[in-house]
Parts: structure tokens; C-alpha cells; sequence
């Protein structure tokens, strides 16, 4: 048998997944380019020479309140690795801990719970920092309007800090580009109001992994900097979601260092004409929510005649989106766009028809999807002719069952929601023995 290994359940156990293929198929594993870890006193060291700011140290002494704004369990970034070093800096400047406000973002994600703040924090912050949660219809400030015209309601212990520090993680976004930088304000710490326009209003990357020097780039760095977003911290993740690049500084220049370096980590190499096409979720896996929209990409490319296999633990379930609900009819998201029609998107019609014409085919898909804590009904209200698994053997028997034990061809995308797919990265020589696995990292 052709083992492949990979991880399942993101901030839910991290679990090792085995799949086992046939020893006739031919395997082909991609995944993102192998990067060592990046210890605790190496990010130390990186902190104290940040890239185009003060060192934090600096920024801190003689501030009254800090805030540290990070993402939510919905996101992959290792905050428990992250916080204690930020920490160090703010108190080593003379700031109190009970002065340490730590704010779990998540844009119009319903507001974390207080299990889900310990998973992503950890359990030995000291007691004296408060951790809460960004609400977007909670207490809110009025900030007027951004420079793109989005009516602008910040999130009220952000405002009323006088050092704010951001942390998140740099992987493709399908409307940002990438995501990090100036995001962690907008929208993460932003009212849903301001979220629905931005999306609405605002021009993004025509694609995941696109451009970052896009109007909805611009405003979100503009209302950054009108915040006061001193300081940033944004990282790179392995595929065992542990961080081996590490960026800190102004909003702008850390960012932009990053994406390159996301770049090159996650630029992917595409498999043309596999039998069966296996899609990784991890570690966007805790929802179907996220994981359809971040890691869908190798399932859109496959040809016609290929299964389609998706590989979502789901712990939480389908998930919620205040904007995107998993659930809502396709209707009722066109009828939204059209809602908030303005002239200037007759410019794009037909960005806009490809994105209903994707959101379309999508339900037609025939998946094959092994999902342990999705119910299959749950599955069939979104994809009416996909298959839902709970265990690896029965969805293997339903394979070669279809493609009988003969030669077969799998490309297996690992961690597929941070891979960019490029023509520019080569495969390597793919024709070996069909009792042989082939594993790829993403090289230039």
C-alpha cells in the first residue's frame, strides 16, 4: 500500500490522518515547500529588528494600554506561540499585565467563546491580561467614513488603547489577495455594517494569491493607519501549522515581506490528468464553512472524469458566516449584490458573472467527502450530489470500486487552502513505479 500522511482537525487535536491507496495507483503528494520551525528565541531575535518600525520595546515605553488583535479559531495562526513573546516586550517597557488587553478578532464571526479564547491562546498567559472577544454589534466607535466611503465602526477597547499591536498569518485569500496586514483591523475588528460595504463596495484580488496593491488593500491600510495600528506581527505556517517565517513592523512593509515569502512557500505545482483528485483541507478544517471557501481550488481544476475527494474533519460542524452564511440560498447573495448596485461595477461584468457561474457549478459537483463531524444531510442541502464519508477505508472502497485496483493516478493537494497554483513550478519526474509515492514540495 501507498501510505499518505496528513493532519486533520485544526485547534481540535491536530491528529495525524493516514490514507492508504492501492500499491498498483501511483500517488503524487503536493504540499507546501518543507520549512524548518522557527524557535522562540529566533523569532526573538527577529522581533528586535522589525522591518520599517521601532522596535516594540520602544513603541511601548510610556503607553498606558496596549491591545494585541489577533484572529479567531477559524484561522490557523499559533497565537500561544506568539503572544508570550509580545508580552515580554510590553512589560519589559514598564506596562503593567493588567494594562494587556489580548482582543480575538474574527470580523462578523459570531464572538469566540471562552473555550475557543484557551485554544487559541494557551492556558499560561498570566491572569492579570484580559482576553475577550471583537463583537460586531457590540460597543462600537464612529469614525466617520474611509477614504473608499465605507461608513467606519471600530470596536471600542481598540480605540481606547493607546498601543495597538497586531498579530495574524500570511496564506492566499480569495478577495485580499493574501491575507495579514492591515486586515486585522479591517474588517476584523470593524462592525458588520462596515464589513457588508467593504465586500460589497470595494474591489479585491480577481484571485486567491492575486494582487495585494487593490482598492480593497488600500482602504483597509488607510483605515490602519487612521486607527493608529502601531505595531504588526504577521508568520508564515509549515503544513503542520507550526511557524517558519516570521514578519514584524509597520503594517505595510512587514506585510509586503511576507506575501513574498508566502509566495514562494505556497506556490504549487498543478498535476494535469489524475484519476482522483484529493483535496486537504487542514488546517482550514474546523468548518465546512471555511474550508469550502479557502480550499476548493484542486476540485475546480480537476477534469471532468475525475473523483473528486474532499478531506474536511469539521469538529465545528458547517460553520457560520454573518455575511456568507455556509447555508443561505444562492439567490439571496446575488439579490445582496444587487442591492448595493453602483455604476462603477458595470466595469466587471464579467468578474462578476464568473464568480455566479462558479458559485453554480459548485453544486453540481459529485464529491466524495470524508467529514467526521459534518452531517450528511448537512452536506447534500450544499452539494445534492456529493457523498459523505465518516471513515478513510469506506470512501477508499467507493474509489476502487469506480477505478478498480489497475493503474490509477492520485494527486493528493496537502494543506490545499494555503497552496497557490503556478504554471512556473515544474513537476519533478513523475513517471515512477505505480508502487512508489511521489511527494512534491512546492519549489520554484
Amino acid at each position: 500500500m501507498s501510505v499518505v500522511q496528513l493532519r486533520s482537525k485544526a485547534w481540535f487535536g491536530d491528529d495525524a490522518l493516514m490514507l492508504d491507496f492501492p500499491p498498483a495507483w501511483k500517488v503524487v503528494e503536493v504540499g507546501p515547500r518543507d520549512s524548518p520551525v522557527l524557535t522562540a528565541a529566533a523569532m526573538r531575535a527577529i522581533l528586535s529588528h522589525p522591518i520599517g518600525a521601532p522596535p516594540l520595546f520602544e513603541m511601548a515605553t510610556g503607553k498606558n494600554r496596549a491591545v494585541i488583535i489577533g484572529d479567531d479559531l477559524t484561522r490557523p495562526t499559533p497565537a500561544a506561540d506568539l503572544l508570550p513573546l509580545l508580552i515580554e516586550e510590553l512589560t519589559r517597557a514598564g506596562m503593567p499585565e493588567e494594562a494587556i488587553t489580548i482582543l480575538l478578532a474574527g470580523g462578523t464571526h459570531p464572538p469566540a467563546s471562552a473555550e475557543e479564547m484557551i485554544k487559541k491562546v494557551g492556558s499560561t498567559l498570566p491572569s492579570a491580561i484580559r482576553i475577550t472577544a471583537h463583537d460586531s454589534r457590540g460597543d462600537l466607535v464612529d469614525l466617520g467614513t474611509s477614504p473608499g466611503g465605507l461608513p467606519l465602526q471600530l470596536n471600542r477597547t481598540v480605540m481606547e488603547s493607546d498601543l495597538k499591536i497586531g498579530v495574524g498569518c500570511i496564506y492566499p485569500h480569495p478577495i485580499a489577495g493574501f491575507s495579514g496586514g492591515a486586515k486585522i483591523i479591517l474588517p476584523a475588528v470593524c462592525g458588520v455594517e462596515t464589513t457588508r460595504m467593504m465586500h460589497d463596495y470595494l474591489r479585491g484580488s480577481r484571485e486567491r494569491g492575486g494582487s495585494i496593491h487593490t482598492e480593497w488593500r488600500q482602504d483597509m491600510i488607510a483605515v490602519a493607519r487612521k486607527v493608529g495600528l502601531d505595531f504588526l506581527v504577521n508568520v508564515t505556517l509549515n503544513q503542520c501549522r507550526e511557524v517558519s517565517g516570521f514578519f514584524a513592523g509597520d503594517v505595510v512593509a512587514a506585510h509586503e515581506e511576507g506575501v513574498r515569502a508566502a509566495q514562494r512557500l505556497y506556490a504549487a505545482p498543478i498535476v494535469p490528468q489524475a484519476d482522483i483528485v484529493v483535496a486537504d483541507m487542514y488546517p482550514f478544517d474546523t468548518s465546512w464553512q471555511f474550508a469550502q471557501d479557502r480550499g476548493m481550488w484542486p476540485i475546480e481544476r480537476a477534469t471532468r472524469e475525475a473523483s473528486r475527494v474532499v478531506i474536511a474533519a469539521c469538529p465545528l460542524g458547517l460553520g457560520t458566516h454573518e455575511l456568507f452564511p455556509v447555508a443561505s440560498p444562492l439567490w439571496s447573495r446575488i439579490a445582496r449584490r444587487i442591492a448595493h448596485f453602483r455604476w462603477a461595477d458595470l466595469d466587471r461584468p464579467f468578474e462578476k458573472l464568473r464568480t455566479v457561474v462558479k458559485l453554480i457549478r459548485q453544486k453540481h459537483h459529485h464529491l466524495m467527502v470524508l467529514s467526521p463531524g459534518l452531517k450528511p444531510r448537512e452536506l447534500n442541502a450544499l452539494f445534492p450530489h456529493a457523498q459523505w464519508f465518516g471513515e478513510w477505508p469506506s470512501l477508499r472502497a467507493a474509489l476502487q470500486a469506480r477505478h478498480g485496483d489497475g493503474p490509477v493516478t492520485v494527486v493528493v493537494y496537502r494543506c490545499a487552502p494555503f497552496l497557490i497554483p503556478s504554471e512556473a513550478v515544474a513537476l519533478q519526474d513523475l513517471t515512477v513505479s505505480r508502487r512508489d509515492s511521489v511527494r512534491l514540495s512546492a519549489s520554484a
